[in-house]
């Protein structure tokens, strides 16, 4: 055991929960319905748009609204498609909520560590999307409550976001919370930034970010063993 914690708070998307497909389904499902050419290609330019977006998000640089009015009008202009980036945007989010694909040992390590400690979600994303997407896939009940960052007018890293969880969740004690998460920035320099240990989550092996992590995982089952 790595250290004694009470309090563990969790990362959803690409913690909890595999992303990455529920983003390709959505997207497969909702530019089928309006007849718009779907490749490999067409994902992989959105995700870097969005991804640049969210960044520049994060950087207080622009506006939440802004990421959803302009990562499809920037890529129908991109693709040369004739549509309402803002308006395929709300069915795209709608889309996404309706998908909930678990990463691998996510409910079995949900189940056995809800008894025993308090157990937190911590994710940046849209309230309707996150919070149907947990409850349908089951995880929602092994978690004491869930804080969304557009719900808390902020979002991870910064410090405030954490500062509301430490005020909102009873005893809490910054000994003795641990982050759990993928993120390098949200979630390891924002557990930082506010004296929280963090555990980064990398399945994939990707070279250890600095600020250095209190420790790293490769796969969620490790951490029946460590905590």
């Amino acid at each position: 055991m790595e250290k004694r914690y009470e309090i563990l708070l969790f990362d959803v998307d690409g913690t909890l929960l595999d992303f990455d497909r529920a983003e390709h389904a959505a997207m497969e499902k909702i530019f089928a319905r309006h007849g718009y050419p779907y490749s490999e290609e067409t994902l992989l330019r959105y995700r870097e748009i969005n991804s640049q977006l969210w960044r520049e998000y994060e950087q207080d640089r622009i506006l939440k609204p802004v990421i959803h009015m302009t990562r499809f009008e920037q890529l129908f202009r991109e693709f040369s498609i004739e549509g309402d980036g803002a308006a395929f945007n709300r069915e795209y989010l709608d889309a996404l909520s309706a998908e909930h694909f678990t990463i691998d040992g996510a409910e079995e390590v949900c189940a056995s560590l809800s008894g025993r400690y308090r157990m937190y979600v911590v994710t940046n994303g849209v309230s309707h999307v996150q919070r149907r997407r947990m409850r349908e896939s089951g995880l929602e009940q092994y978690f004491s409550d869930l804080f969304i960052s557009e719900e808390m007018g902020v979002q991870k890293p910064k410090r405030e976001f954490f500062e509301l969880v430490s005020h909102a969740v009873e005893n809490f004690s910054p000994e003795k919370t641990l982050v759990i998460g993928d993120s390098p920035t949200s979630d390891v320099k924002g557990a930082q930034g506010f004296g929280l240990d963090a555990c980064w989550f990398n399945p994939a092996g990707r070279p250890v970010p600095s600020p250095a992590p209190t420790w790293e995982i490769r796969s969620l089952r490790e951490l029946l063993s460590r905590l």
